[in-house]
């Protein structure tokens, strides 16, 4: 590995935390994106694990320089029309801008995946619905969940039907969230971020890709990287459930690239495998995404997809059916006959490949979780 590449890379992210402080986010953008390439480049000089940590980070540095080329953008209009009061600006990187919903969407909604649904409705849903009764059983409300397995299977869908099922607020948050709005002043707009949930009866907190949030702690790893985690753990062992509680919802694609310090009991201590769609689950999503056309269209022609689209996650069959509603479209077809899925499908690549669900099967006999499906 070379050490030029990784100085370079350090000496650009600590240029671009002074630039923030100063509120220069153009200056910060720009150091911002070099230490992305030179994380780049480390990653094309390493192997396995060290090589994915480092694409990981130069994923997340591109999208922070994209919020500084954002937040520049919008500084200098402000300042060309004026508007430069205080009182009208959100403080730097305020974790008060973090996306808060209300899904409208219940577990009901989710295609098939009935044992996960029902294992996040005992576990999850009927402790937080009546308390008392989980009180009981010493079974407290609240805590972390892990949705975990192949992209495009429907993770972040489920963690909005449970906040859904609940009527709950719902933050959304990225790695883009925590490490670009949080660099220089990490500690305090994260404990904010927690503090807004906590204001809130109850709230659930959703943190997509887990693994670029919680990366595994290694001696590369940058020190500002290594102060958000070290609170985020602060903040994770004091949620007290008792009062105002906080559901955690993380999902993730790649759980072995986690720092399995967040995974203990009293954490995310409970993970749902989150698989591709069974035969009866991709004919409800398949079935659904034709309800609004206006044309026939041939049930042999759905009944051949569902057959022959095993390995297709709930994404790849969004892909697949918008392309046959294309190519029908495109033609002008009076009908979506057989031989038009037969046609688009045969051109279609699905997104998840075998050694996704390996590398998965592998992480779980490391840490002693038998799955049954």
């Amino acid at each position: 590995m070379s050490n030029f590449n990784y100085t370079r890379k350090l000496e650009h992210e600590k240029a671009a935390e002074k630039a923030i402080l100063a509120g220069d986010y153009q200056t910060a953008f720009i150091h911002t994106a070099k230490a992305a390439q030179f994380a780049f480049n480390l990653a094309e000089q390493c192997q396995g694990s060290l090589r994915e940590a480092y694409i990981v980070n130069g994923n997340v540095l591109t999208s922070i320089a994209e919020e500084l080329k954002q937040k520049d953008l919008a500084s200098a209009s402000r300042s060309v029309s004026g508007n430069s009061q205080t009182g009208d600006e959100n403080p730097p990187f305020d974790a008060g801008s973090t996306r808060l919903e209300r899904p409208g969407v219940r577990l009901a909604d989710v295609a098939g995946m009935e044992k996960v649904k029902e294992e996040i409705m005992v576990r999850v849903i009927n402790p937080l619905r009546d308390p008392e009764k989980a009180r009981e059983y010493d079974i407290s409300a609240g805590g972390g969940i892990m949705l975990y397995g192949p992209p495009g299977t429907g993770k972040t869908f489920i963690a909005r039907a449970v906040a859904g099922e609940l009527n709950l607020p719902f933050y959304v948050i990225t790695a883009a969230d925590i490490f670009g709005k949080y660099v220089g002043e990490s500690e305090t707009n994260v404990r904010r971020l927690f503090a807004e949930a906590r204001r809130n009866p109850f709230s659930v907190i959703f943190i997509d890709e887990l693994e670029t949030v919680f990366p595994k702690r290694t001696e590369n790893i940058h020190e500002s990287t290594r102060k958000v985690i070290s609170i985020l753990l602060q903040e994770l062992d004091g949620i007290d459930n008792t009062r105002n509680p906080i559901l955690l919802i993380g999902a993730t694609n790649t759980p072995w690239q986690i720092d399995e310090a967040f995974l203990r009991t009293g954490r995310f201590d409970l993970s749902v495998y989150v698989g591709l769609p069974d035969g009866s689950a991709r004919e409800k999503i398949i079935v659904n995404a034709f309800k609004k056309v206006q044309k026939p269209v041939d049930r042999a022609g759905i009944d051949y997809l569902v057959s022959h689209s095993g390995g297709y996650s709930g994404a790849d069959l969004k892909g697949i059916t918008t392309r046959i509603k294309q190519s029908a479209y495109r033609k002008q077809a009076g009908a979506l006959g057989k031989e038009l899925f037969e046609e688009c499908l045969k051109e279609y690549t699905p997104s998840c490949s075998p050694d996704i669900s390996e590398k998965i099967a592998a992480w779980e006999k490391s840490v002693g979780i038998v799955r049954t499906e």
